[in-house]
């Protein structure tokens, strides 16, 4: 069984497999520079993750002399010079030609089994007469049930996942430094977070996602979006309290793409809409940032507030979540507003670890 993720899959472990020069490097630069650093105080400073990190640290760590040491919680460099192992190099080009021959084997028309044997270097790689290429016709039933296919469509468009709010701001290994010194939120947000809430699919699959990249490309999100959206919060969510508004993330770079979707929803769902939140100044894509710390403050000061709002429960709409960071943020301002309990919804995930 073979279908048209593999390769993205396969490219995925090959690129992260091992870190990259530059990432080490960044690193290598950072402890030389510093008496000692932990691993969040890293992340501070160099916008990467921590899986990141460790990697980096655990690989220059087992090196027969070792360019950094663990003393405590913290990593030290040490005198030795490091040269990122160019083999690694060699590794990767030699899984690729690994993929190419899998890739070959799946289109080979062929017996399977000579194949197998010629790339095992087998002496008589003689056809075994058995597999669908010998035969000429499939050994398994490839016939495809269409109600079975239907119900699985079915399934896939109504397999939304939830949005775990959260609750606590990144911490900071320097005392001094705040993720948020605009905002001031506390440490812990309590009555600020978000509620639990809701996204329609995952970016890109064989449910919603596929509508939403293609809308998201198109720069609109089609009615089919809005109904399944209305339908998933009405019939199977059914977020308590019951939502007596609608607002929406705001973006400088695609103005009308979520408030136009969030005001047709408003509609579709008889609540007002109320465009209360203005984007107050560009800021880097969040996806380009690698962890929690940087991630909040890439948002600090990118929201305000632009009238008064009305007091009932809300629900906040945006097009995509990954990190839940723009969510929880919207959420505190529009709480510290007087806003009501909010509850996020979304049209797509990015996130690899979603609950």
């Amino acid at each position: 069984m073979s279908g048209v993720e593999d390769q993205e899959i396969h490219q995925f472990f090959r690129e992260s497999a091992f870190p990259s020069e530059d990432c080490v490097s960044e690193i290598l630069d950072l402890l030389a520079r510093c008496d000692g650093l932990s691993i969040r105080a890293i992340e501070e400073q160099t916008n990467l993750r921590h899986g990141q990190i460790e990697k980096v640290l655990k690989l220059l760590s087992v090196e027969n002399l070792a360019p950094v040491i663990k003393v405590g919680s913290q990593w030290r460099r040490t005198p030795v010079p490091y040269t990122m192992d160019h083999g690694i190099g060699h590794l990767t080009g030699q899984r690729v030609q690994e993929w190419a021959e899998v890739q070959a084997y799946l289109t080979d028309a062929g017996c399977k089994m000579s194949y197998l044997r010629r790339a095992l270097d087998d002496a008589n790689p003689a056809p075994c007469g058995k597999c669908t290429s010998c035969l000429g016709h499939p050994i398994v039933n490839v016939g495809v049930d269409a109600q079975l296919a239907h119900v699985s469509g079915r399934f896939l468009k109504q397999a939304e996942m939830v949005i775990i709010p959260r609750k606590q701001v990144a911490p900071s290994n320097d005392e001094t430094a705040r993720a948020f010194p605009t905002y001031q939120f506390p440490r812990l947000l309590k009555a600020l977070a978000a509620q639990e809430g809701r996204v329609l699919s995952r970016w890109g699959d064989a449910g919603w996602g596929r509508s939403v990249l293609n809308g998201k490309h198109s720069n609109h999100f089609g009615d089919e979006l809005v109904e399944a959206t209305a339908e998933m919060i009405q019939q199977r969510w059914q977020p308590d309290p019951e939502p007596a508004w609608v607002c929406c993330v705001p973006s400088l770079n695609h103005p009308e793409l979520v408030p136009n979707f969030t005001m047709r929803l408003a509609q579709r769902l008889g609540l007002p809409f109320v465009g209360c939140v203005e984007k107050a100044s560009h800021n880097q894509s969040q996806k380009e940032q690698q962890n929690s710390f940087h991630q909040c403050q890439n948002l600090d000061g990118a929201f305000t507030i632009n009238q008064p709002v009305p007091s009932g429960p809300v629900l906040l709409v945006d097009d995509i979540v990954d990190s839940r960071w723009t969510l929880a943020v919207m959420a505190a301002l529009l709480q510290q507003a007087g806003s009501g309990v909010v509850f996020p919804v979304t049209l797509a995930s990015t996130s690899v670890s979603d609950s």
